[in-house]
């Protein structure tokens, strides 16, 4: 794991290289390297040649200014680095808050270097910095996207134009937005090909990326702690040149807790029967018109009822319910989509009297 420390102060770099050198005494089979800058040029320079997997930032930099180290941060943002920071001053009031990845801000004396390095390393051991850092993961794939599929794509042939070469001639802010959801297909391919089991995080968005209702969205009642899916189609909630939606209603189902599906259980000791039965629930075998959604740290989870169906004008949802704050992601939506379809599509026959045929 890759280090930046920038401060100024020689007492301070010598506890945080202590501080590292006592890690790397204690963990056999994981080392931290530690580079120290004194000031922003050294930093900014250090920034632009090499990826870090977290940087250590004070705010008083050998100027006067209290504030210098903002410049360090300002880099970071301008940059899109993808680098957690800490940031470790005596004068954190004057520390930037906003548009950039911070862990937290800490003031000297308050905290030490060593608890600092630990929380690197639980990011660290994630994988995060190794998917999403400048040279991570994320970067890869895009690359081999780039040139085994992008590139070829939009190179004209000698046969005449490329598609999206004419596209863009046409109207190239619709092109490029489209040529971004063309890349992100191509990299969902990749990943498409990880048939590991999930995390239940990994079924959520959260929180979305913007306020707007969709389909999978998920929305709490103001007056009750009660949970709602969005299931409307796609299509119903596309946003028209007008501004408006394609439904003049959105169609909420109720999530229920798993209390109140299973209202006879004792929770605390759970018999076998009882673990038996949540496990077909967990599995989706439970019921066709039931749906398992996993807990997590930010969402209680529950159980999607596909008998449990309302619908709300845009009024009714303003007034009613918070903003979104959770989306199911896709690759889980079209399941749930399916089942919420194929629940409603059953087509029944009356019974026959099996008595009448002579068994």
């Amino acid at each position: 794991m890759k280090l930046l420390l920038v401060e100024d102060n020689e007492a301070d770099q010598q506890l945080c290289q202590s501080a590292v050198a006592d890690f790397n005494e204690d963990n056999s089979t994981f080392r931290v390297d530690l580079e120290v800058c004194g000031n922003v040029t050294e930093a900014e320079k250090r920034l632009n040649e090499s990826d870090f997997d977290g940087v250590i930032i004070d705010m008083k930099l050998t100027s006067s200014e209290p504030d210098e180290g903002n410049q360090v941060i300002q880099q970071i943002k301008e940059s899109l680095n993808r680098i957690p920071v800490v940031i470790m001053t005596g004068t954190p009031d004057v520390a930037e808050q906003n548009e950039f990845p911070l862990i937290d801000i800490c003031k000297k004396g308050d905290i030490q270097y060593r608890e600092i390095i630990d929380q690197f390393q639980s990011i660290y051991r994630t994988g995060l910095t190794r998917i999403l850092g400048g040279k991570g993961l994320i970067e890869q794939k895009l690359t081999t996207i780039f040139i085994k599929n992008l590139l070829p794509a939009l190179t004209n042939s000698p046969s005449g134009k490329r598609s999206w070469i004419k596209y863009a001639e046409s109207d190239d802010t619709r092109t490029e937005k489209a040529l971004l959801r063309y890349t992100l297909n191509h990299l969902l391919q990749h990943l498409d090909n990880d048939i590991n089991l999930c995390y239940p995080e990994e079924m959520y968005i959260s929180p979305p990326i913007n306020n707007r209702i969709n389909t999978g969205s998920i929305l709490k009642q103001k007056s009750h702690e009660r949970y709602f899916i969005v299931m409307n189609p796609a299509c119903d909630l596309a946003e028209r040149d007008t501004g408006r939606c394609n439904t003049d209603r959105a169609l909420l189902v109720e999530i229920q807790s798993l209390k109140e599906i299973y209202p006879d259980f004792t929770w605390d000791t759970l018999s076998n029967k009882n673990k038996k039965e949540l496990e077909k629930t967990y599995k989706n075998n439970k019921s066709l018109y039931y749906h398992w959604l996993p807990k997590t740290e930010f969402y209680s989870g529950g159980v999607i009822n596909f008998r449990r169906v309302s619908t709300h004008t845009e009024e009714e949802i303003n007034t009613s319910f918070d903003t979104p704050a959770i989306q199911i992601s896709a690759p889980f939506l079209k399941d749930i989509i399916s089942r919420f379809s194929s629940y409603y599509a059953r087509q029944g026959q009356p019974d026959i009297d099996i008595e009448t045929i002579g068994i």
